[in-house]
């Protein structure tokens, strides 16, 4: 994942969705059941103070991989928690620090004061989470606008496209909102346009098993 700034959010934008667009029409059905094994609670359980590890969440809707003397971490859905221990931790951060910059990677609210000292977020500093990812089917328009343009992250950005655009292929209802979909690829601008044609019959998607 590249380094973003202000001056090429639009044009890496428009290349995320690109490549997306090419991915989503061979995603298999299958991703239903791994989010039923793999949702998160977010909990704010105070720390342990004998506890010298780290809890590591994965805040990108797409799939990733790092890995680490020992340790190999799969990354499959935004939210994801590792809990990892404190030399594997740091690391991380010192191997991917861009991940971090970049909000990819966070800790949990607990371990603030690490994040504090290596200068990182956690997820109380961001404006998406998992559970308002979900819930952006229920959400109008205004307040997904308002979402949107709060989100100060770009990879935030990408995951909540990411995330629509599958609910879409999925055939969910809520998502298949006209008035919805016109704001998206107003927000996006045109990285909604198949979606569009497709609610006026001109385009089918295709899902393919891979």
């Amino acid at each position: 994942m590249g380094k973003i700034n202000s001056k090429s959010t639009k044009a890496e934008m428009e290349a995320y969705i690109a490549e997306l667009e090419a991915k989503l029409k061979a995603q298999n059905e299958k991703r239903e059941d791994t989010k039923a094994t793999s949702d998160v609670v977010y909990t704010r359980p105070a720390k342990d103070k004998s506890d010298d590890s780290i809890t590591l969440v994965y805040c990108s809707d797409s799939l990733g991989f790092a890995k680490v003397s020992n340790m190999e971490l799969n990354f499959n859905r935004y939210g994801e928690q590792f809990k990892i221990p404190r030399y594997q931790f740091d690391e991380l951060v010192g191997k991917y620090r861009h991940w971090f910059d970049s909000g990819i990677l966070a800790v949990a609210p607990e371990d603030y004061e690490v994040a504090v000292a290596k200068g990182i977020s956690t997820t109380d500093d961001f404006v998406l989470d998992y559970k308002t990812l979900s819930s952006i089917g229920n959400m109008d328009v205004e307040s997904i606008e308002k979402l949107w343009n709060d989100t100060n992250k770009i990879e935030h950005k990408r995951s909540i496209v990411t995330f629509v655009k599958k609910k879409f292929i999925e055939g969910d209802p809520k998502y298949h909102n006209r008035e919805k979909i016109d704001l998206f690829n107003r927000l996006t601008s045109g990285g909604f346009t198949r979606e569009q044609d497709e609610l006026n019959g001109r385009y089918k998607y295709h899902p393919v098993e891979m």
